[in-house]
């Protein structure tokens, strides 16, 4: 027996976008799962074009300026007290006449109100946010207008699963400022593409390398940390392997987060002191990574050539170093755990396993058909995914 077209299409917007707003359950009900899946194919969806927004870098820079700017204010204010300090500690010039009675109560008040001659200094005037504050608002707002102005809100609400799985904190004084760019530059970039591109961003985005401090990690041996002393972070490596990719029970030990941590030394951003034209961004530094063999879950591989080597100019990619990059991004690591996620957080059938799996198989399907060039439904594979996952009647 057939539902009511209303009912479903109105299910249909709650599950897998942000609910209905007007006119949009009469506008899909004759065929809700073809316009969700018309939706994915729509240009330019889920990207933010607004050229009022810095990139990352460019928010870097500016919010590296107003500290600096900030600092010699400062810097300023401390010389100009100590200065009157200074004046009113002066021993008064001998011969000077003494003040008549009820002066100095006088000049108080003249000091409080002004006189003609010399008026009162005027009150500071709150200058409201300062720049990284301003840039975290002002990305925070497109960012709540894009989901306000979606139709159906299936790619918005993608986005905040991805931006939720990938998080970074703004609590975190440098991050602050590269948030919405983060965002944009790595989740929204490669929102419909394959969950290895969008990896590879994540974890190459200044904003997540300064999260997880691995923009200060050193390799132990690497000439900088010979010379420095400093030794490795393991934050990110932590990160990426427990929650980004393999899961926590993927059989994974200390020694292989030790390991791994020491393949992404290097793995950096400009300092904007130290390069104006390009601070903020990622680089990779070779005096930071470790050299030599590390062993990372399965095969040996050479921390230069699966490091940073792009940089280097081996001619490979940094997220080569990454597991579940490129081959090993296709497998039951971190698909099986996105996966459930990903289903639970829209149909909420995550406790069928059945439709786990069809979706898996369906994304396993289009990362094949992504990497070979004459597969025939490298167009159509990325709808797969949200196909699958609506496979079944949803009661």
């Amino acid at each position: 027996m057939a539902g009511d077209p209303k009912a479903e299409a109105a299910l249909a917007l709650h599950r897998f976008g942000f609910g209905p707003r007007i006119g949009s359950i009469a506008a899909i009900e004759s065929d809700p799962r073809g316009a969700f899946l018309a939706e994915l194919d729509r240009p330019g969806i889920g990207r933010i074009a607004d050229p009022d927004l810095l990139s990352g870098g460019e928010a870097a820079r500016a919010a590296f300026h107003f500290r600096q700017e900030r600092r010699a204010q400062r810097l300023a204010e401390r010389a100009e007290r100590e200065m009157e300090k200074q004046a009113a500690s002066a021993p008064t010039q001998p011969g000077a006449a003494l003040a008549p009675p009820g002066a100095a109560d006088a000049g108080m008040a003249n000091d409080m109100v002004g006189t003609a001659e010399n008026p009162a200094p005027k009150p500071k005037r709150d200058p409201g946010p300062g720049i990284p504050q301003q840039l975290y608002l002002e990305e925070a707002k497109a960012r709540i207008d894009a989901a306000l102005g979606a139709e159906l809100g299936l790619v918005e609400r993608l986005v905040w699963f991805w931006s939720n799985h990938f998080c970074v904190s703004a609590d975190k004084g440098g991050v602050r400022p590269l948030c919405g760019a983060y965002e944009r530059e790595a989740i929204r970039a490669h929102l419909l593409g394959g969950f290895a591109d969008m990896l590879l961003a994540v974890e190459s985005h200044p904003a997540m390398l300064v999260y997880l401090d691995n923009a200060r990690s050193i390799g132990p041996d690497s000439a900088a940390g010979r010379n420095r002393g400093k030794g490795l972070n393991e934050n990110l490596a932590r990160e990426i392997l427990e929650l980004h990719t393999l899961g926590v029970r993927a059989g994974y030990t200390q020694d292989d987060v030790t390991g791994f941590a020491k393949v992404i030394t290097g793995w950096t951003v400009f300092p904007p002191k130290q390069n104006p034209e390009r601070g903020g961004e990622f680089v990779f530094n070779p005096r930071m990574h470790e050299p030599g063999p590390q062993r990372v879950i399965r095969p040996k591989t050479r921390a230069r050539l699966r490091g940073g080597c792009a940089a280097a100019g081996t001619g490979r990619k940094p997220g080569e170093a990454i597991p579940g990059y490129g081959r090993r991004s296709q497998g039951n690591g971190e698909g099986a755990g996105c996966r459930a996620r990903g289903v639970g957080g829209t149909a909420r059938k995550a406790e069928n396993p059945g439709r786990v799996d069809r979706v898996g198989a369906a994304r396993d399907r289009r990362g094949a058909a992504r990497h070979s060039p004459r597969a025939p439904g490298a167009q159509s594979a990325r709808r797969a995914g949200v196909a699958a996952a609506r496979s079944e009647r949803i009661p």
